[in-house]
């Protein structure tokens, strides 16, 4: 999975809501982008680490940790901590036994590949670019939770035909709390799944974001944590 993947990516995410929930929700835009460029700028100063896991028919196949932050020039490094693989079967010997060890590296290099096709599918949503996602938002469902502060709005047809991502957010907080993306890879369903949290009197950041293919029975589950001056 690409090293990238992490809070760079959805800070687009995070400028458009501001736009969205004054276009939806009838809000003051000013008050709240000046919000979130401040939450933006703010958690570019932190260094945090990043843990990715993936998950093959419920077993964790590959977990790794990098550190990152932000160098003067704004860009994101991501430097390696450590990452865990799951043991490989022992080497069969007997007949044929060639033939299977070379048909389990080459369906290994499947998942390899369709697991980099996967995650570039989830930054094309929540690396949106900034001016596709505002104009998209203008023909968006916008809808309020019954007696709830949380505003929802609801993209179709988005990056494909029949897709959809639900982006909620706390309009009392104007921070956002969850983003949904019901899509599909190789005509099969995904579910992206971005949960945000706050640091302890500070900005909001992308807890936790869970990538599910059930067709595959594939899961990748990336959290950032340990956010530190």
């Amino acid at each position: 999975m690409n090293r990238n993947f992490g809070v760079r990516n959805v800070a687009p995410l995070l400028a458009i809501l501001a736009v969205a929930v004054g276009a939806g929700a009838q809000l003051p835009t000013s008050a709240l982008m000046s919000s979130m460029a401040a939450n933006a700028k703010q958690l570019r100063q932190y260094t945090f680490k990043q843990r990715t896991e993936t998950y093959h028919a419920g077993e964790l196949k590959n977990a790794k940790i990098d550190e990152v932050h932000y160098n003067a020039s704004g860009e994101r490094v991501s430097i390696p901590l450590d990452e865990q693989k799951a043991q490989s079967e022992p080497p069969r010997r007997g007949p044929g036994h060639r033939i299977i060890a070379k048909k389990m590296e080459e369906e290994k290099d499947k998942m390899k590949d369709y697991v980099e096709r996967l995650m570039s599918l989830t930054r094309s949503y929540l690396a949106s670019d900034p001016a596709e996602l505002q104009a998209a938002i203008a023909n968006a469902e916008v809808t309020t939770g019954g007696g709830s502060s949380v505003v929802r709005i609801r993209m179709r047809n988005y990056v494909k035909t029949g897709d959809s991502m639900t982006m909620s957010f706390d309009q009392a907080t104007k921070r956002p709390t969850k983003t949904e993306v019901n899509t599909s890879l190789d005509e099969a369903p995904v579910t992206i799944v971005l949960a945000f949290d706050q640091i302890h009197e500070g900005p909001n950041y992308p807890g936790k974001t869970v990538v599910k293919a059930d067709a595959k029975q594939l899961e990748v589950r990336v959290f950032t944590y340990d956010y530190r001056l």
